[in-house]
């Protein structure tokens, strides 16, 4: 590189630096017959260099796609009602006796067909000890099944091991068959029944009875006639539009009515 370009490079560098240095100066040169403006050479070799200040989002949970907005949980989709005619097969124990008219006259009013099966003293371990309800379910072939079971096991201690098995072997009997479970009507606090009957049964075929108002027969267990009518109308309700497999239960103009009943007395 010959002399004089290593001469004009030194001054062409001197000049840019001091050109820099003067641009840091915020409010120019005062030259007396002019101002020299001098940041706007700063400002433009540095701009690349600012970070931009993160903009807030709003505050709550959101996605990637919309942070900020909040995420609603989807509602399980309601079951469409089915308004076809059923096969109904209702079977418990006594409180059966209550039940079974004011059902009758649900089914009369909707088209259905209701078959009872009452067994007197029953109880998980009965039935689930045997094929009977199998059986029952092979001759009448319902398309619809409601157990109303555990009032005779309310004070059953250690119930899970004692009684798990047969309600098993219950629900395994019913199969694919949609059902709802009526729990019993308490008259005083049972020691699991309830929790293994709503631990067991299918989402949405379990029905809770503990807890409500009954009106008692003499013997303080079985709710008066009056009573028992009453809960079947909320249970029928429930059935209508909180169960998993809805059906037409249109309150009846009747405050009962017959169908065919089958008793089995109790074990000895």
């Amino acid at each position: 590189m010959s002399k004089a370009l290593r001469g004009l490079i030194g001054i062409l560098t001197a000049g840019l630096a001091i050109f820099a240095a003067l641009s840091f100066v915020p409010d120019g040169i005062d030259l007396g017959f002019a101002r020299l403006k001098t940041g706007s050479f700063a400002e433009t070799m540095f701009a690349a260099q600012k970070v931009p200040k993160p903009v807030a989002q709003p505050v709550g949970k959101g996605t990637d796609e919309q942070p900020g907005k909040a995420v609603q949980p989807s509602k399980p989709k309601k079951a469409a009602m089915d308004t076809t005619a059923k096969v109904i097969l209702f079977i418990g124990d006594s409180m059966l006796e209550g039940l079974g008219p004011r059902l009758a006259a649900y089914a009369n009013e909707n088209g259905h067909t209701l078959i009872n099966v009452i067994w007197y003293s029953s109880t998980t371990e009965v039935w689930g000890g045997c094929t009977r309800l199998k059986e029952r379910i092979a001759e009448f072939h319902p398309d619809y099944i409601f157990v109303c079971l555990g009032a005779n096991e309310l004070f059953v201690s250690d119930i899970k091991r004692k009684r798990q098995r047969y309600l098993d072997n219950m629900l395994a009997q019913i199969g694919d068959i949609p059902y709802v479970w009526i729990g019993p009507p308490n008259w005083k606090p049972d020691t699991g029944i309830n929790d293994m009957l709503q631990e067991s049964c299918a989402q949405g075929s379990f029905y809770l009875s503990n807890g409500q108002h009954f009106d008692r027969a003499k013997d303080g267990a079985h709710p008066t006639h009056a009573s028992a009518a009453a809960w079947c109308d909320r249970v029928c309700k429930w059935v209508m539009t909180q169960s998993a497999h809805p059906i037409k239960l249109n309150r009846p103009k009747v405050a009962k009515a017959r169908c065919r009943t089958i008793v089995y007395q109790p074990q000895r």
